[in-house]
């Protein structure tokens, strides 16, 4: 297994890269998916389209492990006609599952990042959708995204994303699940022996892009080959996992036992709770005290 994990000190603060910023689920349905997630004790944002771009989305907010805010975002087609950002080419190809990863960082910093790795880019892109930050009022949001083209990082595609409004993306009636979840402790992927750690992700892994630290502060990005992938999870049912650290493991448990999803305990790996891909947006959900 190869990680990102940073034990010994935190990334610099202004470093071109500073965590993970949040997981992008790909779904067919997109209202499905927000009543899949509140099934799973989230409390989710209400669904909003992205400004001159064909997608929707709803998000699970977080705290995070690491005072910056994470989240995941669940992400569907409202027209297609518009375009979708690669999205409907995914969903036909792949189907449901995890899209990609948006990295924390400065925009303007990463561009010269990349290009001192040799990683080809899209450019700065601005991205602006609506967040209700109390119900029935809405306020703007706007983000900055630097997009690497193909190849660097693989097997799950990652950006860069940053935030101008941090207050109303984490308002504060998001932060708080049933389900006892308060961040992402990892994203976990699976490379298969006919695939490459891409070179992005192997500089994101040594520091490069976080000022020399071991790897952003936060969540974990772990990657796994198939035998020690089957230890955890058993037959592939999903090449990607997102693991959330819950404050109470036991109340966490007694919400799954009265939820009526198809979960089990893990027996390998974290100590926790593994829900299934089928109820989860094609990714296994896991569930941990980080023990």
């Amino acid at each position: 297994m190869f990680s990102t994990s940073n034990d010994n000190s935190e990334t610099a603060s202004n470093a071109p890269i500073t965590g993970l910023d949040h997981v992008i689920l790909a779904v067919n349905d997109l209202e499905a998916g927000h009543a899949s997630a509140s099934r799973l004790g989230f409390t989710t944002t209400e669904i909003t389209a992205h400004v001159g771009w064909g997608t929707a989305n709803t998000c699970i907010m977080f705290p995070g492990l690491d005072d910056q805010g994470d989240y995941v975002e669940i992400l569907g087609i409202r027209d297609a006609n518009i375009g979708t950002n690669g999205l409907a080419e995914h969903l036909a190809e792949h189907g449901e599952g995890m899209l990609s990863i948006a990295l924390k960082g400065k925009a303007e910093k990463v561009t010269a990042a990349f290009e001192a790795q040799g990683i080809e880019h899209f450019g700065i892109e601005a991205l602006h959708r609506d967040v209700q930050v109390t119900p029935g009022t809405a306020r703007r949001a706007s983000f900055k995204l630097v997009r690497p083209q193909r190849g660097p990082f693989a097997p799950v595609p990652a950006f860069v994303c940053e935030h101008q409004n941090h207050d109303i993306v984490w308002a504060e009636r998001f932060l708080s699940h049933a389900n006892g979840a308060i961040g992402i402790q990892a994203v976990q992927i699976m490379v298969s022996p006919d695939q490459n750690l891409g070179s992005g992700y192997e500089a994101l892994i040594s520091g490069a892009f976080s000022d020399g630290a071991s790897g952003p502060v936060g969540a974990d990005m772990e990657f796994y080959t198939p035998e020690s992938w089957s230890r955890i999870y058993g037959e592939a049912e999903a090449s990607e996992a997102v693991v959330y650290r819950v404050a109470d493991l036991d109340e966490t448990g007694n919400f799954l036992a009265e939820s009526g999803l198809e979960y089990r305990a893990a027996t390998h790996g974290k100590r926790g709770y593994i829900v299934s891909p089928s109820e989860a947006c094609g990714v296994y959900m896991v569930f941990s005290d980080g023990s």
